[in-house]
C-alpha cells in the first residue's frame, strides 16, 4: 500500500531531504510541499493526504496554529511534527492539539520512516532524545479499560517507563503490579523511593505487588508449555487480589510477560496473551502497560510484521 504525504517546511533543502528519505521507500509518495501554515491548511484540505510532516517555526502561521486549523476541520488527520524545537513543553502542546508524532530533525535521518510508519498504523511516536518524564501523549478516557502498548527501541528505557506507570497509579491510590526482570524491579523501586513514595508501605498494605517475569513464567508454563487457560486464570486471580486489596479502586498492570515470549521468538504465544490479557482488562476495568523494546538494525521483516499485529490488539500504542 502507498500512502500520500505533504511536507510542510520553510526551508527548501530541508523539504528536499525529507522527499528523499521517504523516497528511500515505496510506500510513500509526496504529493504536496509548501512552505508556511496558511498553504498547510489549504493543501491539507485540498489533498487530503494519509500524513502531514509538518515543523513548528514557520515564518507567518507557525505550525502549531496550522495544525490546530487542519484537525479542526479533519479530526482523523495525521499529523507528524518534524521540527528543531526541543523544548518538552512545546512538545506537549503539539501534541495535545491531537498531532500523532513529534520528531526531532536531528534524528530524522534515523527515524523518520520508523514515525511515518508508526502514524499511519495508528500508533504515537515522541522523539527518542526528548526526555521521557515531561512529555506525555493526551490522557485517555478514565472511564473504561485501557490496554497501551510503549515500545522503545532501548531496553535501558524500560525501568524509567515501569517507574513513570507505577509511580502514577500509586500517587493516585490506585493498586498496582508489575512483572518485569529483576534488575528492572530494583532500578524501579530506588527511582519510586527517590521521588518518595514509600514502597515496602505499599507491599505491605496489599497496595503494590512485584514479580520476576522469568520466575512467573516458570511457574505458569512448566517444561515451557503454553496454556492459555492457566493465563487467564492467573489474570483474573492477580486483579481479584488487588480488587479486594483496594475495593472500588481501579487496577494498574505493568508487565513484560508477552514482550518477554516475543523476545525468545514466541510470537504466537505472546500474541495470545495479549489477547488474554485484553480481555481481562476488558473485565475488570483495568488499566494495562506493555512495554516492548526491539533492536531496530537486527529486526527482520517477518519479526517487524508480528510486532505491528501485536500492536493492533492494543487500544493505543506508543513508540519512541
Amino acid at each position: 500500500m502507498t500512502y500520500s504525504v505533504l511536507v510542510v517546511d520553510d526551508y527548501e533543502p530541508w523539504r528536499r531531504r525529507v522527499a528523499a528519505e521517504l523516497d528511500r521507500s515505496s510506500r510513500w509518495r509526496v504529493v504536496g510541499e509548501c512552505a508556511d501554515g496558511d498553504d498547510a491548511v489549504r493543501e491539507a484540505s485540498a489533498l487530503n493526504p494519509d500524513l502531514i510532516i509538518l515543523d513548528i517555526g514557520l515564518k507567518t502561521v507557525n505550525g502549531i496554529e496550522a495544525a490546530r486549523r487542519i484537525i479542526a476541520a479533519d479530526p482523523a488527520a495525521r499529523i507528524l511534527f518534524l521540527t528543531g524545537q526541543q523544548s518538552p513543553d512545546i512538545a506537549e502542546a503539539a501534541l495535545s492539539l491531537g498531532g500523532r508524532g513529534y520528531l526531532l530533525k536531528s534524528e530524522a535521518g534515523g527515524a523518520l520512516l520508523r514515525a511515518a510508519e508508526a502514524i499511519v498504523a495508528g500508533a504515537r511516536f515522541l522523539s527518542p532524545a526528548l526526555p521521557p518524564d515531561p512529555v506525555t501523549f493526551p490522557a485517555l478516557p478514565a472511564k473504561g479499560h485501557r490496554h497501551t502498548a510503549v515500545v522503545h527501541v532501548s531496553e535501558a528505557a524500560l525501568p524509567a517507563e515501569y517507574a513513570r506507570f507505577v509511580g502514577d497509579a500509586l500517587s493516585h491510590g490506585r493498586p498496582v503490579v508489575i512483572l518485569a526482570p529483576r534488575t528492572s524491579l530494583e532500578s524501579v523501586h530506588a527511582r519510586l523511593e527517590q521521588d518518595g513514595i514509600a514502597i515496602g508501605r505499599a507491599i505491605d498494605e496489599g497496595r503494590y505487588q512485584a514479580f520476576d517475569v522469568a520466575t512467573e513464567l516458570a511457574r505458569l508454563m512448566p517444561g515451557g508449555r503454553y496454556e492459555g487457560e492457566r493465563f487467564r486464570a492467573s489474570a483474573d486471580q492477580m486483579l481479584a487480589d488487588l480488587a479486594k486489596a483496594m475495593p472500588g479502586s481501579r487496577a494498574a498492570i505493568c508487565g513484560e510477560m508477552a514482550p518477554h515470549l516475543f523476545r525468545q521468538g514466541r510470537r504466537d504465544i505472546a500474541m495470545d496473551l495479549e489477547r488474554v490479557w485484553h480481555a481481562a482488562a476488558a473485565r475488570s476495568g483495568a488499566d494495562v502497560l506493555c512495554p516492548y523494546w526491539v533492536d531496530e538494525a537486527g529486526l527482520a521483516e517477518d519479526e517487524y510484521s508480528a510486532l505491528r499485529e501485536i500492536c493492533a490488539v492494543h487500544g493505543a500504542v506508543n513508540i519512541r
